[in-house]
C-alpha cells in the first residue's frame, strides 16, 4: 500500500491524539503564554515515545531535529544548504526506513510555507528520504489541528 492509498498507520494516529492530548492537559500552560515550538514539542516527543513502545512502531529511532543524511547533512530540493525536521521516527543511519516525518508550529506563527515545503521534499518519491507518512501539526490556543500528508 502506498502512501496515496493510506495517509498514516492507525496506530501511528492513534499515538499522535494521545500524545497531543496529554500536551493540553498537563502543558497546556505552554501553549497559553506562547513558549517556544521546541518546549512544546519535546514534552510531545516524550508522550510519543512512550505510546509508540506499545506499539510495533518500538523497534525504530524517534529523534528530534535530526539533521543528519547518513554521515553528510539532510538535503532536499528546496532546501540545498541543509535542513532538518522537527520529529522523526526512522532507523538511523539508513534511509530504507523512513516511516513518519512532523512538522509543528504554534497558533502565534504564521510562517507555515516553508515547513509544509520541507515536508513535501521528504516524503517525496523522488528524493533521498522517502518518509511514508507525514504530519503537519498546529498547536492551536485549545486543541491542535493535524493535517497528515
Amino acid at each position: 500500500m502506498n502512501r496515496k492509498e493510506k495517509l498514516i498507520d492507525k496506530e501511528l494516529e492513534k499515538c499522535i491524539k494521545i500524545s497531543l492530548d496529554k500536551i493540553y492537559k498537563k502543558h497546556d500552560y505552554l501553549i497559553k503564554e506562547k513558549i517556544h515550538e521546541r518546549s512544546i514539542v519535546f514534552w510531545f516527543g516524550i508522550y510519543f515515545y512512550e505510546c509508540l513502545q506499545k506499539t510495533d512502531f518500538k523497534k525504530y529511532d524517534l529523534d528530534f531535529e535530526y539533521n543528519r543524511n547518513l554521515s553528510g547533512v539532510k538535503r532536499t530540493e528546496n532546501f540545498q544548504e541543509g535542513t532538518y525536521p522537527d520529529l522523526i521516527l526512522h532507523t538511523r543511519g539508513s534511509n530504507d526506513d523512513n516511516i513518519l516525518i512532523m512538522e509543528f508550529k504554534t497558533w502565534w506563527n504564521n510562517n507555515k510555507k516553508r515547513d509544509m515545503k520541507k515536508l513535501k521534499d521528504f516524503l517525496s518519491l523522488n528524493g533521498n528520504y522517502k518518509y511514508k507518512y507525514g504530519a503537519f501539526i498546529v498547536f492551536g490556543k485549545e486543541k491542535s489541528k493535524v493535517r497528515y500528508l
